[in-house]
């Protein structure tokens, strides 16, 4: 029979891996607690209260909303009467036209422009976010690279950049716009998440689209647009909102970078993303356990709650 401390050992240890599990398969409908699409207005609320956010915000923002103007102003004054006789020779129609082409290519022209510095800010407002909730962990966790800054291919890039035009339909446009690319925007926000933890890219896509599959395969699967799907939830309210002319590409991105950080602290006090707790159906799980093999555990007292820190019992 085995002894008293070795069955006390048992039944705590299925105990802690009771808890692991638990916190994803819950009655609850969002497996980390909370709706993700509440996390981006959340986050204009908390940037509002939190100084060393706002600031950094209003700064990068101020300079984006300058930028976006001179850029609609130049393209107003020197590219839409050539435009607009390029497309009817001046008609009434051509210039409706001209109009809309102009107010695309100022929007592409200031997004190009912002992109690097902008996404080096919302590096910064993603990692100081977690900072202030207490769940960034300088053991374990690193900033996106430097490189990363500089990637202008988003995630879905053709698609997004195909649709884009939708945005200039108001509110519906957007809407469909948002609706077709919400879980690739909802993965590239919380991009910065799973490299602070250096989740694999393998996991990162069944975290995300539930299985691993292509970007391809995932534009046409119904599962990438289920309702269930958390990280399409985020993306959509994100999309939306940066859909919004002229605040929307220059702001809101920059908030949506700390509803991110929001959203990835709710997944740590979860215990972690669900992929690294439970394995998806027809995967045997210690393969998946090697795939994340390279996820450091954390260290200090919390770090066995986590279901990605390694057991060394």
């Amino acid at each position: 029979m085995p002894s008293l401390a070795a069955s006390t050992k048992l039944v705590g240890s299925a105990a802690s891996k009771f808890t692991h599990i638990s916190k994803v398969v819950s009655l609850s409908k969002f497996k980390y607690g909370h709706d993700p699409s509440h996390y981006p207005i959340k986050a204009l609320k908390y940037v509002s209260t939190h100084k060393s956010l706002w600031k950094r915000i209003a700064c990068v923002a101020f300079t984006g909303i300058v930028t976006a103007f001179l850029c609609l102003i130049l393209l107003l004054v020197f590219a839409l009467k050539p435009q607009a006789m390029a497309f009817g020779g001046g008609q009434w129609w051509s210039w409706l036209l001209a109009v809309l082409a102009v107010l695309l290519e100022a929007a592409l022209l200031a997004a190009l422009l912002m992109a690097v510095s902008q996404s080096k800010a919302q590096t910064e407002v993603f990692t100081e976010t977690m900072r202030l909730e207490g769940c960034w962990d300088e053991s374990r966790m690193k900033k996106q690279s430097l490189g990363k800054d500089f990637q202008f291919m988003k995630k879905n890039f053709f698609v997004r950049l195909i649709t884009y035009p939708l945005n200039l339909i108001p509110f519906a446009g957007a809407a469909l716009y948002s609706a077709i690319n919400a879980t690739f925007i909802g993965w590239d926000y919380m991009d910065r998440y799973f490299d602070a933890i250096k989740l694999p890219s393998k996991l990162q896509r069944i975290e995300v689209l539930g299985e691993e599959k292509s970007d391809c395969m995932a534009l046409f699967s119904r599962s990438t647009y289920d309702d269930d799907n958390e990280y399409a939830r985020f993306g959509f309210i994100v999309a939306f909102l940066e859909a919004t002319p002229i605040i929307g590409s220059v702001f809101f991105p920059l908030t949506n970078a700390c509803a991110a950080a929001l959203f990835a602290c709710d997944i740590e006090r979860a215990g972690g993303p669900s992929i690294l707790v439970l394995p998806p159906a027809g995967e045997d799980a210690a393969a998946i356990a090697d795939a994340g093999s390279t996820v450091p555990a954390t260290t200090g007292t919390e770090s066995s709650s986590l279901p990605y820190a390694t057991d060394s019992k």
